[in-house]
């Protein structure tokens, strides 16, 4: 899920203005909402990270609409690719309702 989540942040512009340890930290904190259903970042993730949940909410929420809306736009090749076996089904899955 995080790695379906970068791709899909590196063909976007709006995202030129996160380092990329933010957009990593930040794929990964959307990753755990989507697949858990909770927001799930604790002092071991913000230690390891250097980021705290705060500072990760606006490109959180970002990827969250990407994901949203990655099956609908002009380029759709990443939701493409991880719609298939090979990738579990990864774009299929529900974004994270509540970032």
């Amino acid at each position: 899920m995080s790695f379906f989540l970068i791709e899909l942040s590196l063909v976007e512009y709006e995202m030129l203005k996160f380092p990329p340890s933010l957009l990593a930290a930040s794929a990964i904190y959307t990753a755990q909402c989507t697949i858990y259903g909770f927001k799930e970042w604790n002092r071991t993730c913000e230690w390891h990270s250097n980021y705290s949940e705060e500072q990760l909410l606006e490109c959180s929420r970002l990827m969250v609409g990407l994901h949203q809306k990655a099956g609908t736009g002009k380029l759709t090749r990443v939701y493409r690719k991880y719609n298939s076996s090979k990738f579990g089904f990864t774009s299929k899955c529900e974004a994270a309702q509540f970032l």
